[in-house]
């Protein structure tokens, strides 16, 4: 049975505001008061520059209402108003500077996001309050956040992120994305995931799962066009809930599609996240790339490295004619990552089938893992990750690669480290490729009969990885350093659990 909202604010009359003298009912600072599932969740209005100060009068708020009877938690939101003389931005509810009705949809999902809090009687939310500026710890059990990001919108980071994602993961590593745009969230209809977050222990979400990726976003908690009007320290303090009160597993790496711009938003993550790195995606035109400067600048003022630059939509092929046409420009991120001393990572070109798959939420790294365009993505992916190696100081250099016995083996050995021998069989069995490792555990594939199978050719991809050929066709697998040192080190391990699984099968080696 639900307590009234009269009793509610009765209770929260007991609480003093900034002042020191009036209570925050009286003063308008209470707002948005819901009740779900016998809690109660309420927004305090305060000055944004006054948000950290006043935590301890939105524990008291919480408190005060969590010890009603019949009130089963409470969670209490500081929500920041417009400075005097500012424009006002929009805010749900009836607080102080008001004026727009949020949408009920949203509302609930602000509840839900709050709700993750932690919501017992005075207790505060995990992650850095509105206002807050400390970088927080890593995201536990997440060995890397990598921020996706652009100086502006429409130049297709949502896209490049999630392909990228698969590229990652086709390399053999654990891959989420987290779904940074609050206003205008991508990632559902690109995975073509659909459903809400279930609670896991205490005060945690499950994220949901497409293709393999773990993703968060708030497009699972709103329906598509449904309007969002929060105020920027509101946003920040939902989005560091979806990263850090989120069950994300054991993961190698969260890509974070961030929201175009370099505003508030975009700054306040970049300062109190603990990005590995970023990436910048830009379109070849030069408005793109003036944007993609503004953004690429924000990052190193905040001394987050950038792993270099993508050029999106580099360049159109005509489908009928294979006329090639530079309608946005081109190699304009090449040159600007020139000027900028950082790595261009690669172009993806303008193609209809890149737009389609993604519309269809069949992205076309996980969907046609054999085309030129699903490559394209894993190079930069591959590439991404071995400027990550680099950074963090576990960077290997290029190994000597020789074939031996006519194919039938590679010998492998990095300068100072791990060398020895690996078999074709082995390689071609334990393929980095989405052909091999599918894109979840489930969804993996032992290969059988590949006893005999042969090398053809080692072909380079820049100084971080290796493609290898083999003779029955497949060539797709992206051998990036980094995993060509586990297959030696693990070899032994790796070999007995592959013979392990042929025979829990009934298949052989052939």
């Amino acid at each position: 049975m639900s307590v009234s909202k009269d009793l509610i604010l009765s209770e929260l009359r007991r609480v003093k505001g900034p002042d020191l003298e009036s209570n925050i009912v009286d003063l308008g600072l209470v707002s948005e008061i819901m009740q779900k599932d016998g809690r109660v969740y309420f927004s305090i209005t305060v000055p944004a520059e006054k948000a950290e100060e006043l935590e301890p009068l939105r524990q008291a708020a919480q408190k005060v209402v969590a010890d009603i009877e019949g009130v089963a938690g409470a969670t209490a939101v500081l929500t920041a108003e417009a400075a005097p003389g500012a424009s006002a931005s929009p805010v749900a509810g009836t607080g102080a500077g008001s004026n727009v009705s949020e949408h009920p949809r949203v509302a609930e999902a602000r509840a839900r996001m709050a709700g993750q809090s932690g919501g017992g009687a005075g207790a505060a939310p995990k992650g850095p309050q509105a206002g807050a500026g400390a970088k927080q710890d890593g995201v536990p059990n997440v060995k890397h956040l990598i921020a996706i990001a652009s100086g502006k919108g429409g130049v297709g980071k949502s896209t490049t992120t999630v392909n990228l994602a698969l590229g990652l993961q086709a390399i053999g590593l654990k891959v989420g994305i987290l779904d940074a745009d609050i206003f205008g969230p991508s990632q559902p209809r690109l995975l073509g995931i659909t459903g809400r977050p279930t609670a896991a222990e205490g005060n945690i979400v499950n994220p949901l799962s497409g293709y393999g990726l773990k993703v968060m976003s708030m497009g699972f908690l709103v329906e598509e066009g449904t309007p969002i009007v929060w105020r920027g320290p509101m946003v920040v303090q939902a989005l560091q809930q979806m990263l850090f009160q989120v069950a994300w597993g054991e993961l190698d790496v969260v890509l974070i599609d961030m929201p175009p711009g370099t505003g508030d938003v975009q700054l306040t993550m970049a300062q109190q996240v603990p990005l590995s790195g970023a990436v910048i995606v830009s379109t070849p035109q030069d408005l793109a790339l003036i944007d993609a400067r503004k953004g690429l600048a924000m990052f190193q003022q905040v001394n987050v490295p950038v792993l270099g630059i993508v050029e999106n939509m580099s360049t159109f092929v005509c489908p009928k004619c294979g006329e090639e046409s530079h309608i946005f420009g081109h190699g304009g991120a090449r040159i600007e990552a020139q000027k900028l001393s950082v790595p261009f990572l690669g172009g993806v070109p303008l193609h209809m089938e890149i737009r389609e798959k993604s519309d269809t939420g069949q992205p076309i790294t996980a969907t046609a893992p054999d085309s030129p365009h699903a490559q394209i993505y894993r190079d930069i992916a591959a590439h991404i990750w071995a400027e990550v190696e680099n950074v963090s100081g576990h960077g290997l250099k290029a190994p000597k690669l020789d074939l031996a016995d006519d194919g039938a083996s590679l010998n492998v050995a990095f300068e100072g480290g791990a060398e020895g021998a690996l078999s074709a069989e082995m390689l071609r069995v334990m393929s980095p490729s989405a052909e091999v490792q599918g894109h979840s555990e489930s969804q993996r594939v032992t290969v059988a009969k590949k006893k005999n199978v042969k090398i053809t050719q080692l072909q380079p991809v820049g100084n971080y990885a290796v493609k290898i050929h083999f003779d029955d066709g497949h060539n797709t697998g992206l051998f990036a350093w980094s995993y060509l040192d586990t297959l030696l080190q693990e070899k032994d391990e790796l070999w007995a659990k592959y013979l392990g699984e042929l025979e829990a099968q009934g298949l052989d080696r052939g």
